[in-house]
């Protein structure tokens, strides 16, 4: 069983305004709306793909109460501390017209010490049921990165395997726990290592400063498209195919559900899962909403993907 973390849950609403213009008032074509945050978009990504799976977390106030209904309407399995302050609410603006995506992301109620310690006491029992726990998505205003650290930490001690996809401070504070995969888009693991990715050679640079940082294995999503993920061989790059995009939120989440549940579900080779999580990220990519895509169709898009072994030399050029 994957265990997902989400420290900072939200309500994701979604709505497609065409030709949205600052300043005037418009009508949505289209809305959804999703228990959101990271860790919740891998958590419902991996029940598609027949992963089994447990989302925790913090929730509270009305929006904690439909964090828990969209979990519950979504057949995941849950189970959330109670706070005191209100889940926070993200908002997506989708343009069809005019090609563009904005979001806005609140920054989440503070969690109190005691809230915090219970978490730590939950987080330990669930333990015993989990292979591997992903921790993903912001931290609440108030929480110090040290927090995620620790738990990072106290799985690795259990001997499960750990992911880390967050923000680029917390990724950094991460990596001192040295968790089996760090999975940071573009952005993030730019400002992580501190230097721009232009070339490929600038991701393969990326990738081995991540770890030697820290993580056992780092995989880097590109804005194009592409994907780096080392492997004990080397490194792997992959293009994810083709596709009408509707929505590319949530796309590097079904991209890491879609890399575990190859790897250690189904058992692939790691050229197999990368397909797979590119597949998944397509077709995530077709679909309004997070974790929302067909597996037949991300199956089906998997088959397309090419991936190819590449080798870094600092200094030179790919071999």
């Amino acid at each position: 069983m994957i265990l997902t973390v989400t420290l900072n849950a939200a309500v994701a609403r979604t709505l497609v305004v065409p030709n949205l213009s600052l300043g005037h008032r418009h009508r949505a074509q289209e809305s959804a709306v999703l228990a959101g945050g990271k860790g919740i978009n891998v958590a419902r990504s991996l029940r598609a793909l027949g992963v089994p799976v447990i989302a925790t977390g913090f929730a509270g106030g009305r929006n904690g109460d439909a964090i828990r209904d969209g979990l519950s309407a979504a057949a995941i399995p849950f189970d959330l501390i109670e706070i005191k302050g209100q889940s926070r609410t993200s908002i997506a603006l989708i343009d069809p017209m005019g090609q563009t995506q904005t979001e806005i992301n609140e920054y989440g109620p503070e969690v109190e010490p005691g809230e915090q310690a219970e978490f730590r006491r939950h987080f330990g029992q669930l333990l015993e049921y989990a292979t591997a726990v992903v921790f993903a998505g912001s931290l609440p205003p108030n929480m110090e990165e040290g927090f995620l650290v620790e738990l990072v930490e106290q799985a690795r001690e259990r001997g499960l395997y750990t992911v880390v996809d967050s923000t680029p401070t917390v990724l950094r504070a991460a990596l001192k726990a040295c968790p089996s995969l760090v999975s940071p888009n573009q952005h993030e693991a730019e400002s992580v290592v501190g230097f721009d990715f232009i070339e490929e050679e600038d991701y393969l640079r990326g990738l081995a400063r991540l770890v030697e940082m820290g993580a056992r294995h780092a995989c880097i999503t590109s804005r194009e498209g592409h994907s780096y993920l080392t492997t004990r061989e080397g490194v792997l790059s992959a293009r994810a195919p083709m596709v009408e995009r509707v929505s590319t939120i949530g796309s590097g989440d079904a991209y890491l559900a879609g890399l575990l549940a190859g790897l250690l579900h189904r058992h692939y080779a790691p050229p197999e899962a990368v397909k797979l999580a590119a597949g998944c990220a397509a077709a995530n990519a077709e679909t309004l909403g997070a974790g929302v895509f067909d597996v037949r169709r991300a199956e089906e898009l998997a088959g397309a993907v090419k991936v190819e072994a590449v080798s870094y030399q600092p200094g030179g050029d790919r071999v």
